[in-house]
């Protein structure tokens, strides 16, 4: 899936929060942005080890959705705030949710099925 191994994110993330080298010349040397490296340090505060070891996609209830969508609108703190108070692990996601929210339209319940795409062959 990404381009770095799950150790190399953990250990260039600890490396920051250690003080021993900057965000920005961390994410020089990997060659990747600063906010790139900014949401996987956030993610690992939000998750800890487990922020990069997920190999599924993580699941939502209705109940967490809904939660999270008010806690926003209630103005309880920033999208990245709320992502990580609920451990949601995108920003985009919870944008996607409010989206839904204020266009009336349902929060379901992830992970619970869906449509076929693919025939068993």
């Amino acid at each position: 899936k990404g381009k770095y191994r799950i150790e190399e994110k953990l250990n260039a993330v600890q490396e920051y929060l250690d003080d021993k080298d900057s965000m920005c010349s961390i994410a020089n040397r990997l060659g990747i942005d600063v906010s790139a490296f900014r949401l996987w340090e956030n993610k690992y505060r939000a998750m800890g080890v487990d922020a990069f070891s997920t190999n599924q996609n993580k699941h939502y209830t209705k109940e967490e959705k809904e939660q999270a969508v008010a806690a926003y609108l209630a103005g309880e703190g920033s999208l990245m705030s709320i992502c990580k108070k609920f451990k949601i692990h995108s920003t985009a996601q919870l944008r996607n949710w409010i989206k839904k929210y204020n266009g009336h339209e349902e929060l379901k319940a992830s992970g619970t099925g869906g449509t076929v795409i693919m025939t068993k062959g």
